[in-house]
């Protein structure tokens, strides 16, 4: 007999409350209020403490830390924080390394005024014209991809939901290829979407048809080819398709062996 005194906890629409926070129910969100000040009662005396314990570990972090510059074509691209951000900065430089930095995604900027903030990454397109980024402001890890004009510096309106990580350009820099998560929250379909279509006639490029398996979508180094890749944890399989062709239907390397 397996006794879980908790087992009432699991909402029975925890589909529903990955979307929409709002939806748990009462009983739970009662609940789980109770014990949060239940510890603020307990650790009410330590509240100093905290704060130089924070204040310790911030002041071992180099909080205005960046990457290395990646040489792209005519530009360089990396990932810097500001001194006391929490969110990465996607910027560019030209291809030397040097300025004037453009600043292409700031997250402390889209994080502003939300209780919940996550970058998935941000993406250029082959020609540089624009960022594709992924961003989840909700803790649910479904990720909302939307793409922006470098040199408007605003969005353009396709807005893609139920996203897994960021997505692939393809070599047309008006394509985007992305995985996509299923009710079950298991990145299960590899679709393509063209800028300027609504995203509800993306093109289904693949389907996972193994609940066990997840797929991802990527690029090889030359970037000549889209990848497309299905594992659980110990089986994996890749298939490939031109980046220059989104016609093309990929193709399967090997089929999945198992182990």
């Amino acid at each position: 007999v397996r006794s879980d005194d908790y087992a009432w906890m699991r909402a029975d629409n925890w589909q529903q409350v990955m979307r929409d926070p709002a939806s748990l129910p009462t009983d739970i969100r009662a609940h789980l209020e109770a014990e949060n000040a239940y510890a603020a009662r307990v650790m009410a005396g330590t509240e100093t403490l905290q704060a130089a314990l924070i204040e310790e570990m911030k002041g071992r972090i180099k909080q205005d830390d960046s990457t290395p510059p990646a040489r792209d074509g005519a530009f360089a691209y990396f990932i810097r924080y500001r001194q006391g951000g929490q969110h990465p900065i996607f910027a560019r430089v030209d291809a030397e390394g040097n300025g004037p930095e453009t600043i292409l995604v700031d997250a402390d900027a889209l994080a502003r005024g939300k209780d919940y903030f996550k970058l998935a990454g941000a993406r250029q397109s082959p020609d540089h014209h624009r960022v594709a980024y992924g961003y989840d402001d909700k803790g649910s890890q479904y990720n909302i991809l939307k793409i922006r004009d470098v040199a408007a510096g605003t969005d353009l309106a396709d807005t893609i939901t139920d996203v897994s990580g960021v997505g692939v350009w393809a070599a047309d820099g008006k394509h985007i290829f992305y995985a996509r998560l299923d009710a079950n929250h298991r990145p299960s379909k590899i679709l393509s979407h063209r800028l300027g279509a609504p995203a509800d006639t993306d093109a289904m490029i693949y389907e996972e048809p193994d609940a066990g398996f997840f797929c991802d979508v990527g690029a090889t180094q030359s970037r000549a080819f889209i990848t497309i890749e299905s594992h659980d944890h110990r089986t994996s399989e890749i298939r490939l398709l031109p980046a220059d062709d989104v016609s093309v239907a990929p193709t399967l390397i090997a089929p999945r062996e198992v182990g």
